[in-house]
């Protein structure tokens, strides 16, 4: 089976597991919610390189805060292929159109004797995906996906530990044709260094596992990157990806922002 095929798989899953980029440029999502009536509205570029393929995601995504522990989100891609696997030729166009849900379901702060304050919370999410992108373009994965994925998180000041465990379910791979894929089961590990304020310095650790029919495969991938965020409301951030196993891709460039949107909704 190609390697290129393969790559597709994880491009299909961080599109859809990344949770309207609350961690970018991390794959890991965070337990973090934006708080009733919030909305925001966040976007970035992701570059991806594998041999001759090469891969350019612009999402866009509209988060809003349902209460102080829920959010609901929606993400419409714009993707750049060049080539695209289906017709060998450059292609460009949107890609399948993303609805997500996360509550937070547990938190809590811990500081006993002369140990610093420990803060715990864990999350859950559930994507949906709708074949919008034109798959015979290689833009879409032709059928509709669903994914889910566990989030929890432990802060010792300065540092926070984040750790997702999810499933895709059966579908077609985005940018690099039609290869069918049974499942999907996907775990990374993030740590994030907060004491150099506004400059967040971030590593990661990705792997995932498919079941296609010709039985499973890994790919696994490192990043490291850096958030400044001159406030909470605002951040930009920036991350190299790299693979590594040869199932994995090359190379990954990310870049992205936020900005939050008149707290109007649910007030």
């Amino acid at each position: 089976m190609k390697k290129g095929m393969f790559v597709a798989i994880l491009g299909a899953s961080i599109l859809l597991a990344v949770p309207a980029f609350a961690s970018h440029p991390l794959v890991t999502d965070d337990p973090g919610t934006q708080g009733k009536g919030a909305v925001l509205v966040e976007s970035n570029v992701n570059y991806l390189k594998d041999n001759e393929f090469r891969s350019t995601a612009v999402p866009l995504a509209l988060t809003a805060g349902i209460n102080e522990t829920m959010d609901v989100a929606v993400e419409l891609p714009y993707l750049w292929l060049r080539p695209s696997a289906v017709t060998g030729q450059p292609e460009s166009g949107f890609s399948d159109a993303f609805f997500k849900f996360k509550h937070r379901f547990y938190e809590q702060e811990e500081k006993g004797g002369n140990q610093e304050e420990s803060e715990r919370s864990l999350a859950y999410q559930i994507a949906f995906s709708q074949p919008t992108g034109r798959e015979e373009q290689g833009l879409g994965a032709g059928t509709s996906r669903w994914c889910a994925r566990l989030i929890g998180s432990n802060a010792w000041e300065p540092v926070e530990v984040i750790a997702n465990l999810g499933y895709d379910s059966s579908g077609k791979a985005l940018r690099r044709g039609n290869f069918v894929f049974d499942y999907a089961v996907s775990l990374s590990v993030a740590v994030e260094y907060e004491r150099s304020k506004p400059w967040e310095p971030v590593v990661e650790l990705a792997v995932v596992r498919v079941k296609g029919a010709d039985g499973y495969e890994r790919l696994a991938t490192a990043l490291a990157g850096v958030i400044y965020e001159p406030s909470e409301q605002y951040y930009i951030d920036a991350g190299v990806r790299v693979g590594l196993n040869e199932r994995s891709e090359d190379y990954a460039l990310l870049a992205g922002f936020q900005v939050p949107a008149q707290r109007t909704l649910f007030m």
